[in-house]
């Protein structure tokens, strides 16, 4: 009989720890290199215009990320860090649309005139 709440409480306990491990936050995506020197020719703006396409989509992932904490922090009552993470994504989001032009610009200048 003993053995049967131990084991009950060890079940609680177990479950009680793995409680975070089961929450829906996506996770942050890896940061791709970044932009050290400016494109000064028709090749150096095609490659310039790549890595401004993974610095977009990694803040299309990193905003993604954050949306996702914010609704665990909402789910766990906790409304300051919830409005925080809902205003990173926010971040992300217009860093991205920076990001899609500087890599439209570039494509620009890629091409001969």
């Amino acid at each position: 009989m003993k053995s049967t709440y131990i084991g009950l409480a060890l079940a609680v306990c177990l479950s009680i720890a793995s409680a975070p491990l089961l929450a829906e936050v996506v996770p942050a995506p890896e940061h791709p290199a970044n932009i050290s020197t400016p494109a000064t020719s028709p090749t150096e703006h095609q490659e310039a215009a790549a890595l401004h396409k993974k610095h977009a989509e990694h803040h299309k992932g990193m905003a993604v990320h954050h949306k996702s904490v914010a609704a665990e922090y909402g789910k766990a009552g906790h409304p300051e860090l919830k409005k925080h993470h809902e205003a990173m994504a926010k971040h992300h989001e217009a860093l991205a649309k920076e990001h899609e032009k500087a890599a439209e610009n570039h494509e620009k200048m890629a091409k001969p005139k």
